[in-house]
């Protein structure tokens, strides 16, 4: 924030800076900026939930599986269901699709609809499962423009994330704060519980130059493959003078994992089941849109054989392995693995 002559400091809500960001969206006659602008709202709406969870015997588990096979908690429900309502409402938004359901849903157009309409696809609530113990959460969501003016279809959503139009996340931690990009660099926003609003605190972030933080589930480590486990022992056991300082830094929401390594600098993995081949993290929910945020930030995200951003998905609940963070980090990785594939 800059001084004016004043000597008032000057400052943006989240609704100022999106409506000053504008500019760069012409074609969208300012239906994208509702659009952020409601994500916004309804992330106020899931800060105040999950603040008051223990008090609103909403913790703990819902009773119930969601389409991922895992156990729902009742909080997931609760975001979901506000994200949803959020969303159902506006002309601008074509179809929506959740981490929690299936299918997605598609909202028909009306002769109220703007010409350009979005998809929005999100994680309501992720590092729910942690909920309980009073760890910071989550909700991730991703940005799509639809194709045409008819109605969405399955392959509407099934976009590379280099076709993202906006992506971001809310941390609910000791303060909530909104995180987002546009492709225009990433901008962060915390909320006032005074005022009520998203105040600009982190304009333009760029991940620091060090790998302070190494931030992996080493339960998995048997899990692993040969080159995925070289990669760990490097950093953690190497002699290379940058990670000398490196510490282990895993809380298990990948919210809170990313959200330390963009601002201290550090390299998150979760790496594919050498076993099965698979990730565990989903495509288009977290990985894609992490993966904007990362590149506009200056780091870099890979499956370990190519640009999470370049993944053409082929499923709404897609899992691909994920290292995302520092450049140099990251570029290791894909480095160690076709070492080892060219062998």
């Amino acid at each position: 924030m800059s001084e004016s002559k004043s000597g008032w400091k000057d400052f943006h809500t989240l609704e100022s800076y999106i409506a000053r960001e504008q500019r760069h969206f012409p074609e969208s006659r300012g239906m994208f900026t509702d659009l952020l602008r409601r994500i916004g709202l309804a992330s106020k709406i899931v800060s105040a939930k999950v603040q008051k969870a223990g008090l609103l015997d909403v913790l703990g588990s819902q009773g119930a599986e969601n389409v991922q096979g895992e156990q729902q908690m009742k909080l997931d429900v609760i975001a979901n269901d506000i994200m949803k309502a959020t969303f159902a409402w506006m002309p601008q938004v074509a179809g929506i699709a959740t981490e929690e359901e299936e299918s997605y849903t598609v909202f028909p157009p009306t002769p109220d609809n703007p010409g350009v309409r979005y998809i929005v696809l999100f994680d309501p609530l992720d590092g729910s499962s942690n909920i309980d113990a009073n760890v910071s959460v989550g909700t991730i969501f991703s940005i799509h423009k639809l194709e045409g003016s008819g109605e969405c279809r399955l392959e509407d959503f099934l976009k590379q994330g280099v076709e993202q139009q906006a992506a971001g996340y809310v941390i609910y931690g000791s303060s909530t704060m909104l995180v987002y990009t546009t492709g225009f660099g990433v901008h962060g926003f915390t909320l006032d519980p005074e005022v009520g609003e998203f105040i600009l605190s982190h304009e333009d972030i760029r991940i620091p130059d060090v790998c302070k933080c190494f931030s992996v589930n080493d339960a998995n480590y048997a899990k692993w493959d040969e080159p995925t486990k070289r990669f760990a022992d490097h950093i953690r056991y190497g002699d290379d003078e940058r990670h000398e300082k490196t510490s282990s830094r895993y809380i298990g929401s990948l919210v809170a994992d990313f959200h330390r390594n963009l601002l201290y600098g550090g390299v998150f993995m979760y790496p594919a089941d050498a076993k099965t081949g698979r990730g565990k993290l989903r495509l288009l929910y977290e990985c894609a849109p992490m993966a904007f945020l990362a590149e506009q930030a200056g780091g870099a995200a890979t499956t370990g054989r190519g640009r999470i951003m370049d993944v053409r998905p082929t499923e709404l609940h897609q899992r691909v392995p994920v290292v995302i963070g520092n450049k140099l980090e990251v570029e290791l990785y894909e480095r160690m693995m076709k070492e080892s594939e060219a062998k």
